[in-house]
């Protein structure tokens, strides 16, 4: 979403992108995010628990932004308004806290609507992650006579073509693993009824 959001940003000088700062945008977001969704598979989570996994991944988000915002090595720096860039930390936490909450209750029993409340959970992290952005956005102040220093980079049009597909195939396989795991599970869950079925036709031994 932040590459892409960023091709509708424009300057009066060419943009790019340093290589490295943006991988380690990259894994401080992955890292980041396993641990929060680490915490919150737990069999056993408290609020506490919840609200922490919440505020790491929603630092995560924000600093994936940033992180990437300073991939563009801008001379004078890039001067952001502190209330602004704290309001966008704020939007980032509430919505990965709320995200994970539901994700979280929808793993409960005797769960009703449970489509439409992962649809709910979707949006609001989406939301929450295009607000932060532009929020964030909306704190940068670009000096007048401002360069930017990874001109010859990465591109922004190269890098959402790259993260774009790269970020669907990850979906894709995600969400193949996670039928195959359903599916193991369902048959494991049967061969365990069928077993307890034929210990129960058999009676007691003697």
């Amino acid at each position: 979403m932040h590459f892409i959001g960023m091709l509708s940003f424009s300057l009066s000088i060419p943009i790019g992108y340093d290589f490295a700062v943006t991988c380690y945008s990259l894994v401080i977001a992955v890292l980041v995010s396993w641990f929060a969704l680490h915490i919150v598979t737990r069999k056993r989570l408290k609020w506490p628990h919840l609200f922490a996994a919440g505020v790491l991944m929603g630092l995560g988000i924000a600093s994936m932004h940033y992180m990437g915002m300073a991939a563009m090595l801008m001379s004078p720096a890039i001067h952001y308004d502190r209330s602004i860039v704290a309001a966008s930390i704020v939007i980032a936490i509430a919505a990965s806290t709320a995200a994970l909450w539901v994700a979280r209750t929808l793993r409960g029993a005797n769960q009703n609507h449970v489509m439409p409340k992962r649809i709910g959970a979707a949006c609001v992290m989406g939301i929450g992650i295009a607000g932060m952005h532009y929020t964030a956005m909306a704190a940068a102040n670009f000096p007048i006579g401002s360069i930017c220093g990874a001109a010859n980079g990465v591109k922004p049009q190269w890098l959402a073509a790259a993260v774009v597909p790269l970020a669907f195939a990850i979906l894709i396989v995600t969400l193949l693993l996670s039928r195959l795991d359903a599916r193991v599970s369902f048959l494991a869950n049967s061969v365990a009824r069928l077993n307890d079925q034929i210990d129960h036709m058999r009676g007691p031994t003697h």
